[in-house]
């Protein structure tokens, strides 16, 4: 099996949702959880039953990985200067990758904590460093809204697709047939 982006972060947000029993996970929501933000979209984002928000960003290549140190948010968490509600931060890699990015974090990344995974579901995930305290806020209810509030859109765009992937394989197959 081919380890892809949408299948570590499908096996890390059920590692959140079932493992952890986090009670709410959503994909590709913004991380500022704010009307306006820097545009950056967390990947993966988990609130514990304290209201407390973890944040997953996938990576499927050290390069990819290293690219990032340039983002505000980064620089942000390095710095202690954050601007985002993000308790715990973590970033999620295949298993091949995971003891390689646990040195590029001592060195970029000292505040992030590293998943291995492989894309094979909710058992699947192995922590290789814990992530460091960012912030001991808890988010507010007008955050979770905002969060919600954003995965539905992306539940709404992700049964668009499904319904146009099957209407394509109907059309192949009345061609075949």
């Amino acid at each position: 099996m081919r380890i892809t982006s949408d299948s570590i972060k499908a096996s890390v947000a059920a590692h959140y949702r079932y493992q952890r029993q986090f009670p709410l996970v959503a994909l590709e929501a913004n991380s500022r959880l704010e009307a306006f933000n820097d545009g950056g979209q967390a990947d993966v984002l988990a609130v514990d039953k304290n209201r407390m928000l973890t944040e997953v960003e996938i990576k499927l290549s050290l390069a990819d990985l290293k690219r990032d140190r340039h983002k505000l948010k980064h620089r942000s968490y390095r710095d202690n200067l954050v601007k985002y509600p993000t308790h715990l931060f973590y970033f999620a890699v295949p298993i091949a990758l995971a003891n390689k990015v646990k040195l590029i974090c001592d060195q970029l990344y000292p505040y992030a904590g590293v998943l291995g995974c492989n894309g094979q579901g909710q058992f699947d995930v192995t922590v290789y460093r814990e992530g460091r305290c960012l912030s001991s806020h808890r988010l507010t209810f007008p955050q979770i809204l905002r969060m919600v509030r954003e995965q539905s859109a992306t539940l709404c765009r992700l049964a668009e697709a499904v319904a146009e992937f099957k209407i394509k394989q109907w059309v192949n197959s009345v061609k075949e047939g």
